[in-house]
């Protein structure tokens, strides 16, 4: 059931995103959200709007972990629009691990003031919505979305298209090195290859506006940026 789900999923977004709307309690965000057919990938990417997002979370596993910020900017034109970026607090409803304070400057009193999970998925859909979404390492956000969904809505799945900073890094390494090391691929690593300014890491809107600025340096070194279609990136 679970492999159907996602056959119907990919190659049938429509029909998948119409099935979902037929379950209850859905919120008005996630209703519109799933009303609006995702971006056809033979869309050129300068014709696009990406929600450049981040994350941070207790730990990476989504079934036991929590989100405790959220972090997201936007690219229109090609071009980051700095007044679009924001930084969202999420009570997880639990007091943090002392790592998750040293790794994320966070402590429970900064979190109380935080919104609900479900407040913050509800503004996740609003800004998503007909828009490409863009990380570095879509596992975290991916995973981390999806249960969020499970758990709110009991939908698995979140029909949406994502790409991958890392991912579209590793394809052209593999292309010319062939061996990749983990290293390699991290977000202040790749930006130093490409000639991007230092950042202050484990802010989720900071971390979420680096990403958005190599994602545009990635873009740029494609070349021909104006015949680019999403499902060449």
């Amino acid at each position: 059931m679970k492999d159907l789900c996602i056959v119907v999923q990919r190659f049938f977004p429509k029909y998948y995103q119409k099935s979902l709307l037929k379950k209850p309690n859905l919120s008005k965000p996630l209703i519109d959200y799933l009303s609006t057919p995702l971006i056809s990938q033979n869309t050129l990417i300068e014709e696009i709007e990406f929600l450049v997002l981040d994350f941070e979370t207790t730990g990476l596993n989504a079934s036991k972990e929590k989100i405790i910020s959220i972090g997201y900017t936007v690219i229109k034109n090609l071009h980051l629009l700095a007044s679009s970026s924001r930084h969202l607090l999420v009570n997880p409803k639990q007091l943090l691990k002392e790592e998750n304070v040293s790794i994320h400057q966070l402590t429970d009193d900064n979190l109380q003031q935080g919104v609900s999970l479900q407040n913050a998925m509800d503004e996740l859909f609003s800004v998503m919505r007909n828009r490409v979404v863009v990380v570095h390492f879509d596992k975290i956000e991916k995973n981390f979305i999806n249960h969020a969904c499970h758990h709110l809505y009991q939908i698995n799945r979140l029909p949406m298209i994502m790409l991958d900073t890392l991912q579209i890094e590793a394809r052209k390494m593999s292309r010319f090195q062939g061996y990749i090391q983990g290293d390699n691929l991290r977000l202040f690593t790749l930006r130093n290859k490409y000639n991007l300014p230092r950042y202050k890491a484990h802010n989720a809107m900071q971390d979420a506006i680096a990403t958005a600025e190599l994602f545009l340096a990635q873009v740029d070194y494609m070349g021909e940026v104006k015949s680019i279609k999403l499902h060449q990136v």
